[in-house]
Parts: structure tokens; sequence; C-alpha cells
């Protein structure tokens, strides 16, 4: 794609979807990679005819020595354009998950940065929600989990450049002449993700080139009946509770398995993980036994007869929405 078709699908996928409207100040979320680089072009290029303020931010996540170079090249771009830059850095925790960790880090940033109606924009792109269809896939994820990424993150967060992969952006700013810096640890076989990127994704690629947009077409397609069923799933306990806090075991039964496995995951205050412990819960209000069982993320159901009681704990509000 030249670089006049990269803007034009750009700002036509920005309006028809309303990711970024006008007059609103954008965080553009850059690491210095090529995806992130071509978002902050494109940002600053549209800035003024979409009444934009923009800022840039960049998170230094510490785990590479050459991480401080990162950051001082991405806040030359940002001088670049006479724009605010926030740096914000993090320690490597001392044990587990570092993706984990570091995107729920990241997720604290974004909501401390993005104030009073501000969005984040970020360089996600079509290989990422590739890669990410694929690693639910490996982990056995259900529907919600395929849905994998949208345009529309978790509340601050947009991501515009989901319609393009990274070769189109790589193509777009060598057009430029806009240099970018690569991330040593993108070649680290540490990470589920680089693995699928590096030995997986060349080899789909060989027997059916373009698939990483076919993936993420096929995610985008399973994220909207992703929706429908949540849709289905809010009507559906709407008329399963009584009151905020119990329903019959009767009434549960007679619900598909999928809708009640979803059921008990929005009741459970839709954790991250856990799909195997809500299967079994499932399992035990079927078999009719009384007793108590804890879902993921705390709640507990208490059953007595038909009756099911939810229990929430304290300091964790109720979200059925």
């Amino acid at each position: 794609m030249n670089p006049s078709a990269v803007e034009k699908k750009f700002i036509e996928t920005v309006r028809a979807r309303n990711l970024l409207p006008a007059g609103t100040t954008v965080v553009a979320a850059v690491s210095g990679g090529g995806d992130s680089v071509a978002l902050f072009r494109l940002l600053a290029g549209f800035a003024g005819h979409m009444g934009w303020k923009l800022k840039v931010l960049h998170v230094d996540h510490g785990t590479r020595p050459e991480s401080s170079e990162d950051a001082e090249f991405v806040g030359a771009l940002a001088d670049s354009e006479g724009l605010e830059f926030v740096l914000k850095r993090l320690e490597p925790p001392a044990r587990g998950s570092l993706e984990d960790y570091f995107s729920r880090k990241r997720q604290e940033i974004y909501r401390s940065v993005a104030r009073d109606g501000d969005l984040v924009a970020t360089g996600h792109t079509a290989d990422d929600r590739a890669e990410t269809l694929l690693m639910r896939l490996l982990e056995g994820a259900g529907l919600r989990g395929l849905g994998g990424m949208d345009y529309f993150g978790r509340e601050c967060v947009r991501r515009p450049l989901l319609d393009f992969t990274g070769k189109q952006l790589r193509s777009y700013l060598l057009a430029l002449d806009q240099p970018w810096v690569e991330d040593s640890s993108n070649l680290s076989g540490d990470y589920l993700r680089n693995r699928i990127r590096q030995k997986v994704m060349p080899v789909l690629e060989e027997i059916s080139p373009g698939c990483a947009a076919s993936l993420a077409r096929a995610s985008a397609n399973l994220k909207s009946w992703r929706d429908f069923l949540d849709t289905v799933v809010e009507e559906s306990l709407d008329g399963l509770l009584i009151g905020e806090d119990r329903f019959d075991r009767n009434d549960y039964s007679v619900m598909p398995a999928a809708l009640r496995i979803t059921a008990l995951w929005t009741i459970a205050g839709k954790p991250r993980g856990g799909r195997t412990e809500l299967e079994k819960t499932d399992r035990w209000i079927l078999s009719g036994k009384n007793g108590f069982h804890e879902l993921p993320g705390g709640a507990r159901l208490v059953l007595d007869g038909s009756m099911v009681r939810i229990e929430v704990p304290a300091g964790r509000e109720r979200n059925l929405d």
C-alpha cells in the first residue's frame, strides 16, 4: 500500500467506527517499534484535520539494557511535532507472568494519563489480532477468548490499526523515510506470542498467503457472535435472578450449556480465566447437591434445595454489565 492509501484507510476506519472523535485528546502509546511509530505518524498527520490534541506516552518496561534509548527515541519523536511527552517506568515483577503483569500495569497507566474523556491509541495490528486468536485456540478458549482484540479496548483504549498488517505499516514508514527501533525482546522465545510469530505464522503464511488478515477477520466475526451472546446472557440473567443475589437451580438447569457457563462467568465478575472451574461449578449445580462452591474471582455460590444464593466478597461490587 502506498502512503496515501494507508492514510485513507486509517482515517476511514477511525471515522466509520468513531474511534477517536473530533476534538478528543488522544494519548498515543508509542513503544518506538514500527507499528506504534506508524500510529504516531498517522495521528500527527490528521491531528489538525480532526482537531485532536495529541500527547505521546512511552512505557519503559525495564527489561532490556537499551530500553532507555527507546525512551529517548520516542521523546525525540514527540519533540519533533512539539507534543507533550509522558514517560512511565515499570519494574519487572520478582515472579509470575511478565505478560500478565505488564498488561495490567499498562492498563493502570492508561487510566491514569487519560482523564476527562481522553483516549489512548495503541498500535495493535491485524498480526496481533491473528496471533491472539492462535494463542487462545491453544489455551482451549471459548467464544469470548477467541473474539480477541477489538477496535475498542478496555475503558479508554482504542486500536485504530487493526485493519493493517505490520508489513504494510513498515512499508508506509519506509516511504516516509521514518526510522523506528526494533525491540530485541521480540526475538526471545520465552513468550508464547513470540514463538507463534516466529515459528507458526511464517508456516501459515507459506501455506496460505495473507493468513494474518484472514485470521484477523475470523477473530472479528467471532467477536460479533460474542457480542450477541453478551446480549442473550444479559437478558437471561434478568429473567433468572431473583433480586440481585439468588436464582432457582431448576430455572438454571434448562438453559443451554454455553449460556449457563457464560452466566456463571458474569456472576463471577468476568474473570480473565477459570473456565475449568466454571464448568465444575456448572456440573455441581446440575447434580442437585447442597453446600457451597467458590467461583473464580472469589464469589461463592451457596445451594440449599432449589435455591442458589450468590455471595460476593467484601469490597467487590456486583458487576453484571
